[in-house]
C-alpha cells in the first residue's frame, strides 16, 4: 500500500492550518473601510487647518493695519485682491506696501476666490484709531467656515 505524501495529510483534528478565502476577503474589506473613513476624516481636518491658518493670517494683517496707522500717523489702506487672493496693507497713495499676505495656492493654503468673501474690499484706517467702515471676511472650505469681523474702532473678532 502506498503511503500518502506528508504534505497531503491532515493534522490531528482534521483541519489544515491557515486562512480560508472568506476570512481573507472579510479582513481586506474591513481594512478598506477603515482606510476610507480615515482618509475622509483627515481631508476634513486638513481643510479646517488651512481655513484656520488663513483666518489667523488675515486677522493679524487687520490688527497690524491699526498699529501702522497709529505709529506712522498717517492713514493706511487695507485692500483685498480677489485675483491674487491676498490682503495688502499700503499707504494711501499705494507707493509703500507694509504687509502682504496671500492665502491662495501660492501660500500653500489652497483657497480659491469662491472660498473667500470680503466686504468691503478696501478699508481706510485713520491714525486716530478709527476706520471708514466695518469689514467682514468669510473663509469657507469643505463646509468649514471662519468669519472675521472688524469694527470701525479696530476690534477684530474671529468666529
Amino acid at each position: 500500500m502506498r503511503r500518502p505524501h506528508p504534505h497531503h495529510t491532515l493534522p490531528r483534528g482534521g483541519v489544515r492550518p491557515g486562512f480560508t478565502l472568506l476570512e481573507l476577503v472579510v479582513s481586506a474589506l474591513v481594512a478598506t473601510l477603515l482606510i476610507g473613513v480615515t482618509l475622509i476624516k483627515s481631508t476634513q481636518v486638513i481643510s479646517q487647518t488651512k481655513v484656520q491658518r488663513a483666518a489667523q493670517k488675515l486677522q493679524t494683517d487687520v490688527q497690524q493695519a491699526w498699529a501702522l496707522a497709529g505709529r506712522n500717523r498717517a492713514p493706511v489702506i487695507l485692500r483685498w485682491s480677489s485675483s491674487l487672493l491676498e490682503m495688502q496693507v499700503t499707504n494711501r497713495t499705494q507707493t509703500t506696501i507694509y504687509r502682504r499676505s496671500a492665502i491662495g495656492p501660492q501660500a500653500g493654503l489652497n483657497l480659491t476666490a469662491s472660498d473667500v468673501t470680503v466686504y468691503p474690499t478696501t478699508l481706510t484706517v485713520f491714525p486716530n484709531g478709527l476706520a471708514a467702515d466695518t469689514m467682514h471676511v468669510r473663509l469657507t472650505k469643505n463646509g468649514y467656515t471662519r468669519i472675521i469681523r472688524v469694527s470701525r474702532a479696530g476690534i477684530v473678532r474671529l468666529q
